[in-house]
């Protein structure tokens, strides 16, 4: 049986101080990669050694991922990647400089599937506007989860906000997606929905 450790994004309150990301990426050009939620950071790690050429921020709510992660990158000599304790709301805006991110990973987030508790999604149209004037020029969100009612409101809420056009980034999924979760579901024979976003082109100009 899978357990999610569920964390209420609303009980974290600290606030982050500002950094200058070139003193923590080594390839920092300004702009740089973002995930949210990475849990066990299986994806983080594998993902900034398919690219080294490539910068690689995550943020996890809970405070042992963060930690255990940090000993991993340490140890596997992973210098492009940098981790941050905390929620994504907070980080965005008290870190992560406007015009900066390229891509955006939210991989299997919480479903919270009481309605009650919808407001706790990581993907909710207020995380959305948060997030929009972080995003570089022609950025891309990659979004995946096996719960199925989940996919239709991220997907819905995601189309609604006007910010993104759906794109196919087959190359992405097949090769670069790596997760803990995946495992979870082909055991349970769960059907796992991606979706690949861009940053619309009037968007791009604002």
């Amino acid at each position: 049986m899978r357990i999610r450790t569920h964390t209420n994004p609303f009980n974290y309150f600290t606030r982050m101080e500002s950094l200058d990301f070139s003193t923590v990426l080594p390839h920092f050009s300004g702009t740089f990669d973002f995930e949210v939620g990475f849990g066990r950071g299986l994806f983080i790690r594998h993902y900034a050694t398919m690219f080294p050429e490539r910068s690689i921020v995550g943020i996890e709510v809970r405070k042992n991922p963060v930690e255990l992660l940090k000993i991993k990158l340490k140890k596997e000599a992973i210098k492009n990647a940098y981790v941050i304790h905390g929620t994504a709301e907070i980080c965005l805006a008290d870190m992560i400089p406007d015009g900066s991110l390229n891509r955006v990973f939210i991989f299997h987030p919480d479903p919270w599937f009481k309605k009650r508790h919808h407001k706790r999604r990581v993907i909710n149209p207020k995380f959305l506007v948060q997030l929009r004037p972080k995003l570089a020029p022609n950025a891309t969100l990659y979004v995946s989860t096996d719960v199925a009612p989940l996919w239709d409101s991220m997907e819905e809420t995601i189309l609604d906000s006007g910010y993104f056009n759906t794109i196919e980034d087959p190359v992405f999924w097949e090769t670069c997606y790596l997760t803990n979760w995946q495992a979870f579901s082909k055991r349970d024979q769960r059907t796992t929905y991606f979706g690949t976003y861009q940053l619309r082109h009037e968007e791009n100009s604002h």
